[in-house]
């Protein structure tokens, strides 16, 4: 058995905590117009045809076998996630994409450290509420910190990591809705 080495090993798992996704959507016949329909669908309202309101995305470049789109501001960047994705056509009937989140993450870390710090300012100058801290004697304090330090830190990488498969799900499924139409 080979042994891996430690910079493989961490790449593994900045891999697994990236907010990236990619992967490949098949189809019976693709047809030729394909990059129009997605490109119409993503002017008209990704994710609800007809209404940019809720996802507002802007084609950021395009030709006849690939289109690459972006959340185009906050609020979609912050609800959505899809901030950036690349389509292509591949081999035979498929579409490849490649898709990242990177502003989502970044958004979850910073509402993550700022909920986190928040409610520390809080217990700290909140009358009383280093009463009740220290209410659980020896374990008060370690046990406020390690979970400011785990809702702040380590659940917005998480969520980064369960919102992967969202995404690359909501991505699969429009495609889809856009192809066959």
């Amino acid at each position: 058995m080979r042994e891996r080495s430690s910079g493989h090993r961490i790449q593994l798992i900045l891999g697994f905590l990236s907010s990236t996704y990619i992967g490949s959507i098949e189809f019976d016949r693709l047809p030729t117009d394909w990059v129009e329909r997605i490109t119409r669908r993503i002017e008209t309202g990704l994710l609800t045809p007809g209404s940019r309101s809720r996802a507002d995305y802007v084609v950021r470049s395009r030709s006849a076998e690939a289109v690459s789109f972006s959340a185009n501001d906050f609020w979609t960047a912050f609800k959505v996630g899809l901030n950036d994705v690349e389509l292509h056509r591949a081999e035979g009937n498929r579409v490849a994409y490649h898709g990242s989140f990177n502003r989502w993450a970044a958004y979850a870390a910073i509402q993550g450290v700022v909920v986190a710090g928040a409610i520390l300012l809080l217990v700290l100058v909140w009358p009383g509420a280093r009463a009740e801290v220290e209410r659980y004697g020896a374990w008060g304090w370690p046990l406020l910190i390690f979970l400011l330090a785990f809702f702040g830190l380590v659940w917005p990488r998480l969520l980064v990591v369960m919102h992967r498969r969202f995404a690359s799900r909501a991505l699969e499924r429009i495609v889809r809705q856009v192809v066959a139409a």
